[in-house]
């Protein structure tokens, strides 16, 4: 069975979901336009993105927005400014963020962001409950990304989203996987 998606803003996406898989815009807004969540901030004449992300306590690991395993896709057009403010809100072990590269496995740990200064501090080690990271970075290259967990064992146990950043976007956008 395919998992149902939701497409908000990404029009130039719709055509990389695989065809058997049931899609649904995002309500439009008054002017017409999808709507984003609240904590995507897309600002297209300054060309930048800013994400408020969160991790939040979970089994057998946390999620980050509410998400787990690539259950959520952010989207970037390729050269926009992306900053995200992240909070981890687990008091039972300390969590990250780093983006890396797509390749044919999850690494077991964070290593090298895909761009200068996409990461949080101490990505191996992670920061406790409550503390806060903010970071900018130019989503520089076209491809796909996971934004994950860098502490040993969390992205394997299912702490990642995967960002995109695609040339053909003329936006910020979202691609939820319901399961």
């Amino acid at each position: 069975m395919f998992p149902r998606l939701a497409l908000l803003a990404l029009p130039a996406l719709a055509a990389l979901a695989p065809v058997a898989v049931a899609q649904s815009p995002a309500p439009p807004s008054p002017d017409g336009a999808a709507t984003l969540p609240p904590w995507i901030a897309a600002d297209t004449a300054a060309r930048s993105v800013r994400l408020e992300l969160e991790t939040t306590p979970g089994t057998p690991s946390a999620s980050i927005n509410g998400r787990r395993e690539g259950g959520l896709t952010i989207v970037v057009p390729l050269g926009w400014t992306v900053t995200w403010r992240w909070r981890s809100t687990d008091t039972a072990a300390t969590h990250s963020l780093v983006l890396v590269v797509q390749r044919e496995k999850l690494p077991e740990r964070g290593g090298r962001p895909a761009f200068p200064n996409a990461m949080t501090r101490m990505v191996t080690a992670g920061l406790p409950a409550g503390r806060t990271d903010e970071t900018t970075f130019v989503a520089e290259e076209a491809g796909w990304y996971w934004l994950l967990c860098g502490v040993p064992t969390h992205a394997l146990n299912g702490e990642w989203i995967e960002f995109r950043v695609d040339p053909a976007a003329k936006g910020a956008g979202l691609i939820v996987r319901e399961r």
